[in-house]
């Protein structure tokens, strides 16, 4: 009990106050460094959690080639393969399907520009009970009104439709889906008609490859969170990019898709049993951008735990100067028999406490912090703009630019993604509290090894 009631008096300050100045500067650094750490991890973790999201919601999880070159060679017969793998990932995967895909050319009146083709398989359409008409622009040319030919879906895991408004079903005929970004790049709209121009059949030394042309209806504009692919990817209905590229009823590639991309590996080793040629995963596609999100983030890491580093100097520091501060105490104290291991004891806690209130107060301010942040960051760009305005108008300065903290255009994202890793948060506050512990040792062990006699030989001279 004497060794809490002295814990207690070397880490409060005067008076009432709850901390010493030693005491508030050490708990102030570990708390603004495990805030920093916990909001600029969590923003991070949301913006690479909502583009992986994007790719992993528009590109296939497993592709299945003839060759390792991108669907060269045709596969026949892939209604057959794609029911055995069906039944070798034993509910893993949400979808098997046929794809072609190949740069195209889109050429819309003087409009010439390099596109990215995809065409994909579609679900039977199943008529509902009842149906809602789409919101459409009153001078589209697109029929919708003939519910009667309808015939295929949007699967689930197609990217958002954002036009037309609660439609998901289409008419079998030559349509293509194209992204928000392409359409408002070269002002299309529904209903508008396309032409794409495509390599048909394979490469020949005397003629090259034979360009295949087709028009097309623009059906719908799709949003995948991804600038790359709603600026330059087109959608085909399967049936219509077989007839484009003349394959008959072959494709080019098998694409799987599954349930919980944790599952990717293992599926990849279930395929390979019956499937003999060439497999590619998610991520060996997309190699390079998965590596720059971990590169990233692991710097980002190492550059704001760096402050927690700090902090724990701090503690380190002001743990030397209590101990400076208290040394005829410490000679009192152990001349009064106070055992070494004691004195130890008082200063490690001391550390530690500081470590630990610290910790605990910037976690929890980083969370609450990271889930307001978007509100905090509007209201802080309305004051400013607000005051920005008001500046403008009595110094007739002309117009105020509107200030935007978070350009949308820049980042693309409809709000701030924040994702709070609670694993992370657990180790945050293991690590630190580690940490604290460790920068507490060596002034406490100096504390311990004090003599009384040298103490009192010191204060004399």
């Amino acid at each position: 009990m004497n060794l809490l009631f002295i814990i207690k008096r070397y880490i409060s300050g005067q008076g009432s106050s709850l901390l010493s100045i030693n005491a508030r500067l050490s708990f102030l650094g570990v708390f603004l460094g495990t805030s920093l750490l916990v909001i600029v991890l969590s923003i991070f973790n949301g913006f690479q959690s909502q583009l992986t999201k994007s790719i992993s919601q528009f590109d296939p999880h497993l592709t299945l080639n003839i060759s390792s070159s991108q669907g060269d060679e045709k596969i026949q017969d892939w209604k057959n393969w794609a029911s055995r793998i069906e039944l070798k990932l034993a509910g893993k995967a949400t979808s098997v399907e046929g794809m072609i895909q190949s740069a195209a050319i889109l050429r819309k009146n003087s409009i010439i520009e390099h596109v990215f083709l995809r065409a994909q398989e579609f679900p039977e359409y199943k008529k509902p009970q009842s149906w809602i008409r789409p919101h459409v622009s009153p001078d589209s040319t697109l029929d919708f009104e003939s519910k009667k030919n309808d015939d295929f879906s949007i699967p689930a895991q197609f990217p958002e439709i954002t036009e037309p408004v609660n439609f998901k079903s289409f008419r079998k005929e030559d349509i293509a889906f194209i992204g928000q970004e392409m359409a408002i790049a070269y002002n299309l709209r529904i209903g508008d008609t396309i032409d794409l121009i495509a390599p048909r059949g394979q490469f020949n030394l005397k003629v090259g490859v034979t360009p295949s042309m087709k028009t097309y209806k623009i059906a719908a504009f799709f949003k995948t969170g991804h600038y790359q692919y709603d600026s330059k990817v087109v959608i085909l209905p399967l049936y219509a990019g077989q007839a484009l590229f003349e394959t008959g009823d072959s494709v080019g590639q098998i694409i799987i898709r599954l349930h919980d991309l944790k599952n990717l590996n293992e599926a990849r080793r279930e395929i390979f049993k019956i499937w003999p040629f060439h497999i590619k995963t998610l991520e060996e596609e997309q190699r390079n951008f998965f590596a720059a999100l971990r590169l990233e983030k692991t710097i980002m890491t190492i550059i704001v735990f760096l402050f927690i580093i700090a902090a724990m100097v701090g503690i380190i520091v002001a743990l030397y100067n209590v101990v400076r501060s208290k040394r005829k105490d410490i000679g009192i104290l152990k001349a009064l028999g106070l055992s070494d291991r004691s004195v130890l004891l008082i200063f490690l806690s001391n550390g530690f406490i500081m470590g630990s209130l610290g910790t605990i107060a910037g976690i929890l301010t980083g969370v609450y912090l990271s889930y307001n942040l978007e509100n905090i960051i509007l209201f802080s760009e309305g004051q400013i703009n607000a005051l920005g305005a008001w500046y403008y108008l009595i110094t007739d300065k002309g117009y105020w630019e509107p200030v935007q903290l978070i350009p949308k255009n820049v980042y693309y994202f409809d709000h701030l993604p924040v994702f709070i890793d609670i694993k992370f948060l657990h180790q945050l506050a293991i690590t630190s509290l580690i940490l604290s512990g460790v920068a507490s040792l060596l002034p406490a062990y100096t504390a311990s090894r004090l003599q009384p006699i040298e103490i009192i030989r010191g204060s004399e001279n």
